[in-house]
């Protein structure tokens, strides 16, 4: 899902194809589709007080909103959605054998390959690389980011 900028925003699924094609209001290839995003025609993030548009069943203008996805993370997810119809490891997939890697042979090499591999995640889906929501990966932080679980 995402916003389409046609004089408001349109609450729309965005359909992602095994060839790459990817239809947001018109089906163009993954590279026209990080363009749109980029231009601000597909966005995740409704600006302060835009009208937006829950098509035939709502209309309203957005204000205090939140927003969890960055769009340069879903251009991220969108790749990911591509490699993953198309039978090829996925980000997450990587990440996860870089963790087990790293369990097997905790060290500077095998840490450093999981770092890049996590980074790789796009950041909202970061909490699910273990697939348990409840630990929310965070064996796989405290390994990376140690200071943020010093006690104080």
């Amino acid at each position: 899902m995402a916003f389409i900028r046609n004089f408001e925003y349109h609450l729309t699924h965005i359909s992602i194809y095994r060839d790459g094609m990817v239809d947001c209001w018109g089906l163009v290839t993954f590279e026209q589709f990080k363009q749109k995003v980029r231009s601000k025609w597909v966005v995740t993030q409704p600006p302060q007080d835009a009208k937006v548009s829950v098509s035939f069943l709502a209309s309203f203008t957005a204000t205090d909103a939140s927003y969890w996805i960055e769009p340069e993370e879903f251009i991220r997810e969108v790749a990911d959605e591509i490699e993953g119809l198309n039978g090829r490891p996925t980000s997450r997939d990587r990440c996860s054998a870089a963790w087990h890697a790293y369990e097997e042979s905790p060290a500077n090499a095998t840490k450093e390959a999981l770092r890049l591999a996590y980074e790789e995640v796009p950041a909202h889906n970061r909490r699910f690389i273990l697939g348990d929501m409840d630990r929310k990966d965070h064996p796989i932080r405290r390994v990376l980011y140690p200071e943020q679980y010093l006690q104080v």
